[in-house]
């Protein structure tokens, strides 16, 4: 299973029948909802004591991250019909997927995103899927560097979010982060194993409604 896929999995059965929300109403609930989770009481976020976030690196690939996410956000806030994948292949791709790696799963692909992006020195690959998700993932990473992407990365994607991130814990070892953006759709920020348990992968998801 692709990363993207399995943090989206993970998100969307914690949020349960949440992840259907359509309406400016339903998403108002939602977000209400989780506000009941455990925020640090100054609409910020609380974050594993003792980590090293490795320094903000090049601030440039922070910036461009941002607004990949939030030009994401607002692309698919109206629904996945309105950004079939080919489109989003067209207007997020650096080149198209290739021909032999292009279907990770029924109706996925891969490839390098536009602009390219490597926070903290580790590059990010895109996943596309025609059903509104839209991720950025690292892959084959060490425990420490996944926590050090995780912890900057909700640092400095935290203005993407309309309100506070909220941590959710995953069924395993996965550590997810859940907002919903200013324009709509759902921002996941995870890290989780890789198979086998020994590295690990950062993913950055944009679930839009379906």
């Amino acid at each position: 299973m692709s990363p993207l896929r399995r943090l989206a999995l993970v998100a969307l059965a914690l949020l349960g029948g949440c992840a259907g929300r359509e309406t400016a109403a339903s998403q108002a609930a939602w977000q209400n909802a989780v506000r009941g989770g455990k925020p640090d009481g100054t609409g910020g976020i609380t974050t594993p004591g003792g980590r090293n976030d490795g320094g903000l690196a090049d601030p440039g690939a922070w910036r461009d991250l941002a607004t990949f996410t939030a030009e994401t956000a607002e692309l698919l806030s109206q629904g996945v019909s309105t950004a079939p994948l080919a489109s989003l292949v067209d207007s997020l791709c650096a080149e198209p997927p290739e021909e032999e790696t292009a279907v990770l799963e029924p109706d996925s692909v891969r490839c390098p995103p536009k602009p390219a992006m490597d926070p903290l020195g580790h590059p990010l690959m895109l996943e596309l899927s025609r059903h509104g998700t839209v991720g950025l993932v690292a892959t084959d990473l060490t425990d420490g560097d996944s926590a050090a992407l995780l912890t900057q990365a909700l640092k400095q994607m935290a203005s993407a979010c309309a309100g506070a991130w909220v941590r959710s814990p995953g069924p395993h070892q996965e550590e997810l982060h859940m907002c919903t953006s200013r324009a709509g759709p759902l921002l996941v920020l995870g890290r989780f194993p890789g198979e086998g348990g020994e590295r690990w992968q950062f993913s950055l998801a944009v679930l839009g409604p379906g």
